[in-house]
């Protein structure tokens, strides 16, 4: 989710620069969702979860482009490998618990960390897992919800650009109580709050047109929506965190006006696997 910052106005060069951007990639990523097949999605995710991989080598401490280079080749790899042996529901979903768990774990860490923990410097291994750990389930979770119902995929994608967009302006607008101040400081709790809001327009649609409509349904998938919201601001704190360590502002240049790719998928990596779990938990098959 991008920060809600209740600072200055972005300058309008930088602005333009971020809506020429979405407006290449929104309909690439729209197009490869909708259409029938999987390859499409599967190989822009692909070029995604490389550049992201890229990135976080970065972040994680590696300096070498070699040892960069391997490290990426390694995280590609490796989801090419676990899509192709993860092909029942029971696997799937025992990944998609795995990696909520890895998310709680990371909301408890955030905790310590706004409470005045300072953690000392991590293995450079154990910086290198925890991307494996962000960014595999992601990429895989998003593949999967398109198996499901390329819908549920569209909801994901609209449930978290709503909420990014109204924590954006509410945030700028109302925000005077910030989140968390020790790590993203133009982060609001008044622009979580009307981020959450998405959920229910988002659970209407998905309820209607993805299972039967009644209001039991609608509430729960209000509720997953609500669940998936909160997490993926985990995972735009957490990508944050790490940034912050490293000393940048941003995980790359990849994208004008956006800055890296971990900066627009952030959100992502955490609400996906979360989103994927609850629809399984609610009901849905391949």
């Amino acid at each position: 989710m991008a920060a809600d910052q209740s600072a200055a106005r972005p300058p309008a060069q930088a602005l333009t620069k971020r809506l020429v951007t979405a407006g290449v990639l929104a309909p690439l990523l729209i197009g490869a969702i909708v259409y029938a097949e999987r390859w499409p999605l599967a190989s822009l995710l692909g070029v995604f979860l490389a550049a992201a991989a890229w990135e976080w080598s970065a972040l994680a401490g590696l300096t070498g482009r070699v040892t960069r280079a391997f490290y990426t080749t390694g995280v590609v790899l490796t989801a090419l490998w676990l899509d192709q042996i993860a092909t029942d529901g029971s696997a799937r979903r025992l990944i998609a618990m795995l990696s909520v768990g890895v998310w709680g774990g990371a909301t408890l860490l955030l905790a310590r960390v706004e409470r005045g923990w300072v953690p000392g410097r991590w293995p450079l291994a154990i910086n290198l897992l925890i991307g494996a750990l962000v960014l595999l389930p992601f990429w895989l979770a998003v593949l999967w919800l398109k198996a499901l119902d390329y819908r549920l995929l569209l909801g994901l994608a609209a449930l978290v650009w709503l909420a990014d967009s109204l924590a954006y302006f509410a945030g700028r607008r109302f925000g005077r109580h910030r989140l968390a101040p020790q790590i993203s400081p133009g982060k609001t709790w008044e622009g979580v709050l009307a981020g959450l809001a998405a959920a229910l327009p988002v659970a209407a649609v998905l309820g209607a047109y993805c299972w039967d409509g009644a209001l039991t349904t609608i509430g729960l998938l209000t509720l997953l929506g609500i669940v998936t919201i909160g997490i993926s601001v985990v995972g735009d704190l957490f990508e944050s965190f790490f940034k912050r360590r490293a000393g940048v502002k941003d995980s790359g240049r990849l994208l004008p006006g956006h800055g890296g790719v971990m900066d627009r998928i952030d959100s992502l990596t955490a609400a996906a696997p979360m989103f994927y779990l609850g629809v399984i938990l609610l009901g849905a098959r391949a």
